[in-house]
């Protein structure tokens, strides 16, 4: 893979470009979102970002990707295949537990969440999201695909519907902790988390009467 032109940037100054990216897509959406805003709050001159990024679209993909990486790592870290009846469950807990302490830590992506769902509602910025949620839609597909073979999950509604009720419910949910995360305290968002794994618990266990 071609490492992207902004990796040649200094580690600091390219952590706090996408720090003040967020920031501004978030408030303000992909459209209204301003470039000179951002590179004049940096230090940046117009001539010298474009050295390193193509576009506006460019920063964007490059500030999500940048941001949410780590919790993109942890899925990938998870090899499907080999989960078993036994270990499933508890792998996609630890995944929902640690995923939740990466952001407790870390403000910036609270404001990279912040900075999606303004974005993916926003007709100029929709397009920009897809990459993004096609990964986790390709990665929950097949964690759906292999609990079926195990008989760990239901199997009794057709796949594309299944998935499409869990990445709907999940990004609801994701929405509105994002929405609300400054009113919460870390163990109310540790709490929120659980409740809402339970959900996806009870509606994926296959039906034992």
């Amino acid at each position: 893979m071609i490492e992207h032109p902004s990796h040649k940037l200094p580690t600091d100054k390219r952590a706090a470009l996408f720090q003040i990216s967020s920031g501004e897509f978030a408030a303000n959406g992909f459209k209204q979102a301003s470039l000179n805003r951002i590179i004049s709050e940096l230090g940046m001159s117009k001539s010298s970002f474009y050295h390193y990024f193509a576009n506006k679209q460019d920063l964007f993909r490059q500030t999500l990707e940048y941001v949410l990486k780590p919790v993109l790592d942890l899925h990938q870290s998870v090899d499907i295949k080999a989960l078993t009846t036994d270990t499933l469950w508890p792998s996609i807990m630890q995944i929902v537990g640690e995923a939740t302490r990466m952001v407790n830590s870390s403000p910036e992506m609270v404001m990279a969440g912040r900075m999606f769902y303004r974005c993916y509602d926003d007709p100029g910025g929709h397009e920009l999201t897809q990459e993004i949620l096609g990964e986790f839609t390709t990665w929950t597909t097949k964690l759906i695909q292999h609990g079926q073979v195990l008989g760990v999950f239901r199997s009794d509604l057709p796949d594309t519907f299944l998935i499409e009720i869990l990445m709907a419910m999940g990004m609801s949910m994701d929405r509105w902790i994002v929405k609300n995360w400054d009113e919460l305290d870390e163990q109310g968002r540790m709490d929120i988390s659980q409740a809402g794994f339970s959900l996806f618990v009870r509606l994926l266990e296959p039906d034992k009467c």
